[in-house]
């Protein structure tokens, strides 16, 4: 079962008797005191879960944490995106193309070359475009992501 709208689609499912909640959600930023979805911010996936197991590593001694997911809630949100449900494939495309260009607006505010970031863009399969948007992002708004 899904619920999807313009901004945000949420998925519901259950595992070993607990519910799982998968959420996929526009970008947000803050005016004033509220947040309100950004089309060029990079969107986020929530999970909430009703149980979590946890086990120490025995080569580390960390503790480390198991997520069981069911596949058929994985199964929804390809078939939403694939079928573009009320618009969701293509949120969820805009949501993935913005997470790009922030990843390399990260790359280039930790210090990599023009020929790090090209080389990287060239990689993923990705236009310079994406660069240029980057860039742009860095030199109007060097303090922020």
């Amino acid at each position: 079962m899904a619920k999807i709208t313009e901004d945000k689609a949420t998925f519901y499912g259950k595992i070993f008797r607990g519910n799982v909640q998968l959420t996929v959600e526009k970008g947000q930023k803050k005016e004033g005191n509220n947040y309100v979805y950004d089309e060029d911010k990079e969107g986020k996936v929530t999970l909430f879960l009703d149980q979590v197991k946890d086990f120490k590593d025995k080569q580390t001694g960390e503790v480390k944490y198991i997520v069981n997911l069911p596949i058929a809630l994985l199964n929804e949100l390809i078939n939403a995106k694939t079928s573009n449900e009320e618009g969701f494939g293509d949120m969820f495309d805009k949501c993935v193309a913005n997470g790009k260009v922030w990843e390399v607006v990260s790359m280039i505010r930790k210090g990599s070359s023009k020929e790090t970031v090209k080389g990287y863009v060239k990689d993923l399969g990705l236009s310079e475009e994406v660069i240029e948007k980057a860039y742009a992002i860095v030199n109007a708004k060097p303090q922020e992501a």
